[in-house]
Parts: structure tokens; sequence; C-alpha cells
């Protein structure tokens, strides 16, 4: 009597494995935007820390008198910044706090071990008062300067954290929120369009 095979034919493996790639083809992009949408919530919060904190510090500074200001007026870098906000105390976190997605996360407390490469943000300088709601960071993957009008925004597509995909903003007052697609435009970026302030947008 002739034995019955039971194994897959070519053409049933074929299928099989046309099947696998056309669900691979549908779910990567989906599990993707989905980590990059958690990595955007993550930077969001981290950046809303940074603004409390050196609120906070320069409170401290005009109650107590004392001569460290942690208001950025005239950073060359917003990593040297980060720095000084770390060594006098006005965050207790490593470096890697600093990081993003896609960037080199320097998970230690000493200066020298952090550069710009692993620095997510830009920082803008208020070099006069700006009012509330004026952007005071956001991640580098955005635009070179502090939009003063409704134009679009063109997001930065080789640059991490996020490349085209948003990017996040941190206003003065404390507000923080990751923007995208259609919310790209200067009046969500910086909603005061303060156009009697005097900014200077440093990178990492």
């Amino acid at each position: 009597m002739k034995r019955k095979s039971v194994g897959f034919t070519l053409i049933e493996l074929l299928v099989v494995i046309a099947i696998i790639a056309m669900l691979a083809a549908i779910l990567v992009p989906a599990v993707n935007k989905a980590l990059v949408s958690a990595a955007m919530v993550q930077t969001t919060s981290n950046g809303a820390n940074i603004y409390k904190s050196a609120f906070a510090g320069q409170m401290d500074d005009v109650v107590l008198g004392g001569g460290y200001s942690a208001w950025p007026s005239n950073a060359v870098t917003s990593t040297e910044y980060f720095i000084s906000l770390v060594t006098s105390g006005v965050m207790t976190v490593s470096f890697d706090f600093f990081s993003a997605r896609g960037l080199p996360a320097r998970k230690t407390s000493d200066p020298s071990q952090f550069d710009g490469a692993g620095n997510a943000w830009n920082l803008v300088n208020y070099l006069s008062d700006p009012k509330e709601g004026t952007t005071w960071l956001y991640t580098r993957n955005g635009p070179d300067a502090v939009p003063m009008n409704n134009s679009p925004i063109q997001l930065k597509a080789d640059t991490e954290p996020f490349r085209d995909a948003g990017m996040v903003v941190v206003l003065k007052g404390g507000s923080a929120f990751s923007i995208k697609t259609k919310q790209l435009t200067g009046e969500y970026m910086n909603p005061a369009q303060d156009s009697a302030a005097t900014l200077q947008v440093v990178g990492p």
C-alpha cells in the first residue's frame, strides 16, 4: 500500500512565506510608529522636568540671593547648559536623561563623558523677556530658528530623535508636548508669537 505524503508542497510553502511577508509589511510600520509615539511621550516628560528644575533653581536664586542663575541667557550649547544644571545641583540626574530615541545614552554623571551626540535638545537663550508660551526647548530634529509666523515647519528627516515623524517642544511656562503631521506649523511650535522677543537658538 502506498504511503500518503503529509509534507508541505513547494507551492504551499511559498504561499505561507508570502503571507508572512505581507503580515510583516503591515505590522512593522505600525509597531515602529507605536515605539516612536512612546518615545515621544517619555521625551515630553523629560523636557517638562528640565523646565521645572530650571525654574525652581531660578526661583531659589532670586529668593536666596545666590550667585548662580539656572535660567539660560548666554549658553553656547544646550550641552553646556545641561552640564551646568547637573554640576550645580539644580538637577540630580545622569546625562542619559537628556538623550532620546536613536541617540547614544550617556549613563553617567561625569560631565566629561557627556557630549552633543547624546543630547536630544536645542535650547533657546532668552536675550530679552518673552511672553509665556514662547519656545524654550525643542528636539534637535526641529528647525534652526524659532518661527514667528504660522508657516509650515520642516523637520530634519535625517536627524534623530524622531526624524520627520514629529518633534517635542517645551514652552516658557512649562507646557510640554509633541507635534506632528498637520500640527507642524509655527503657531503650534511657538504659540506666543512674540515678535518683540530676542531669541537665540543653540544646539547640542
